[in-house]
């Protein structure tokens, strides 16, 4: 048993020297399983502190961990126990019933403990679910809360002896001691905790210090690149990493060395909404994220942390992303957002005078499909007349567009303030408006099938102005189809074939 204990402490140690946290704490709970040592509980508890910053506070309280994954997880199903007991005894019965297919884990004895305290587990079959689940995690846990809840049993409860004899087992439980290897090990490594600890403290000192003046400041690299300096010299990669980017001769390759380790902790401060790995850094913060789908155990839409001051770009989804929420996009840390990626049409109806966003990119909506009230074209029409309100926009992006839709957009008071307009249809055609330029209109046909729907398209794009238009075809036309797109541009004082 001792080399098996041993052999799981060197794999937390390597784990932790690698900062793989996640491992660090699955090596400990393998040990403790082995041997339930209180000293292996304790720095189990310190590792699953650093993880989870929100977990199971003292008051019974249960917030929800910063956890991507919802999947039955330990640090999930503690947080899970407790909130949905206060809900419904029996939605907290069903997580029992899932606790019991876990292995046994120290963080479900204070969620269990939490539990006791609930009068809906007095019950008889409450209370028998949570003695199996006490019995399944075992000792040490503490036993007086079980031994008030027993008090205040009624004499008849079937389960009362249940709950004596998982009494009975907490207080014979004998801590089991460590060999002398082992102990040395868990010493170790409860002494490299604290050491990490301080660090973190100071960087997290001089990020406090630096880091409001930077958000102040984004387009200077003066103040980022004072904290990047005492952030290395305090050893803190991010530092390195704000360095390198920063610098007009970046190694990216080690950029890529430091993204990859340190990534997840860097997207961690703008919250759950990010999607994990798809955010884009410059000069060392973040200046584009994809947000993800919601899930009901997530907070809705979060107040937007300082970190988001760096962002340029949102990437909402195109359709599986969370959708969007007019108030917290015109929060104050969001206002350097500069262009909106895969958004939905309907919800730029609601996006407000935000006074930075300058390229918008929409889906165009289906007719039939999106507004069941009014005519979709009088909807179309009322949306580009509130993103004209839009103060700084200058490059409007409509993906799966009809011609309909470059019809109503050419004839809003949007089409007189763009610089840019670009709308397709995926592997149909494309079409760009830039009024300013020597040749206005670019149209290109993809596909020779779709001939008929370019048509439609040249015309409407006369809207955007008729002074010339270059058109190129990706496929060869029969005769009588180009004579169709030649009648198509009639309109136009200046015909290009490219």
């Amino acid at each position: 048993m001792d080399d098996i204990v041993y052999g799981h402490l060197e794999r937390a140690a390597e784990s932790f020297a690698r900062h793989d946290e996640e491992e660090t704490l699955g090596a400990l709970l393998a040990a403790w399983r082995v041997c339930r040592s209180p000293a292996l509980v304790k720095v189990c508890e310190e590792v699953e502190r650093r993880l989870v910053a929100n977990g199971l506070s003292a008051d019974g309280n249960a917030r929800p961990p910063p956890h991507e994954a919802w999947e039955y997880t330990p640090r999930s199903m503690a947080w899970l126990l407790v909130s949905q007991a206060k809900r419904s005894s029996t939605s907290a019965a069903h997580y029992l019933d899932q606790l019991l297919r876990m292995s046994p884990n120290p963080q479900f004895g204070p969620a269990l403990l939490l539990l006791s305290r609930l009068p809906e587990f007095q019950a008889p079959l409450n209370l028998t679910k949570l003695c199996l689940a006490l019995k399944h995690v075992g000792p040490p846990f503490d036993v007086a809360p079980l031994e008030a809840l027993h008090a205040r049993l009624a004499p008849d409860n079937d389960s009362a002896g249940r709950l004596a004899f998982i009494i009975r087992m907490g207080r014979e439980w004998v801590p089991p001691a460590l060999d002398a290897r082992a102990e040395a090990a868990l010493q170790d490594l409860s002494k490299a905790l604290g050491e990490r600890e301080e660090h973190e403290r100071r960087c997290a000192s001089v990020r406090e210090q630096w880091l409001p003046l930077v958000y102040a400041q984004l387009d200077d690299d003066a103040a980022r690149l004072v904290m990047a300096d005492e952030l290395v010299a305090l050893g803190d990669p991010w530092g390195e990493f704000i360095v390198l980017q920063c610098s007009p001769a970046s190694d990216e390759a080690r950029v890529n060395v430091l993204l990859e380790a340190h990534r997840s902790s860097w997207e961690e401060p703008l919250g759950l909404l990010v999607v994990p790995g798809k955010t884009r850094f410059e000069r060392g913060f973040p200046v584009a994220v994809q947000l993800g789908r919601r899930t009901s155990m997530r907070p809705s839409f979060p107040a937007p942390s300082p970190s988001w001051s760096t962002v340029r770009e949102i990437d909402w989804g195109g359709g599986e992303g969370p959708g969007f929420h007019g108030e917290w996009f015109m929060h104050p840390h969001l206002r350097g957002i500069r262009r909106m990626r895969r958004m939905e049409f309907h919800e730029a109806h609601f996006m407000g005078p935000h006074p930075s966003v300058s390229r918008l990119e929409l889906r165009a909506p289906q007719v039939g499909g999106v507004y069941p009230v009014r005519e979709p074209g009088v909807e179309r029409s009322e949306t580009f007349e509130k993103l004209a309100l839009l103060p700084s926009l200058s490059w409007l992006e409509l993906r799966d567009a009809e011609p309909e839709d470059l019809r109503i957009c050419a004839s809003s008071s949007l089409a007189r303030k763009l610089e840019r307009f670009d709308a397709d249809r995926q592997g149909a055609w494309r079409l760009t408006a830039r009024p300013a330029a020597e040749v206005p209109i670019e149209a290109t046909l993809v596909s020779e099938e779709a001939v008929g729907l370019f048509v439609e398209v040249l015309r409407a794009a006369e809207g955007f102005g008729t002074r010339g238009v270059r058109v190129r075809c990706e496929r060869k036309l029969k005769p009588w189809e180009m004579q169709d797109l030649k009648q198509a541009t009639a309109a136009y004082a200046h015909v290009e074939w490219a």
